[in-house]
């Protein structure tokens, strides 16, 4: 079989105040091409990543998450 490089990332995202940011956020960085999975804490503005290393480098998650308009710290 062909393994896949699975790898998680926890990302410090700044801005997230509301239930509809946070699906924002979800949103856009499954949309990346590789990504598994993201899971966004309104509380603490953690999100974590689950995602393919080979596709997705950090700076994708990223400008995800900027494109959704957030920062990540």
């Amino acid at each position: 079989g062909y393994m896949v490089n699975k790898s998680e990332k926890t990302l410090k995202v700044v801005g997230m105040h509301c239930p509809s940011c946070v699906s924002s956020v979800e949103l856009f960085l499954t949309d990346v091409d590789g990504v598994d999975e993201a899971k966004a804490d309104l509380d603490s503005g953690n999100v974590e990543v689950k995602y393919n290393a080979d596709k997705v480098k950090d700076e994708d998650l990223v400008e995800a998450v900027e494109e959704a308009g957030f920062k990540v710290e």
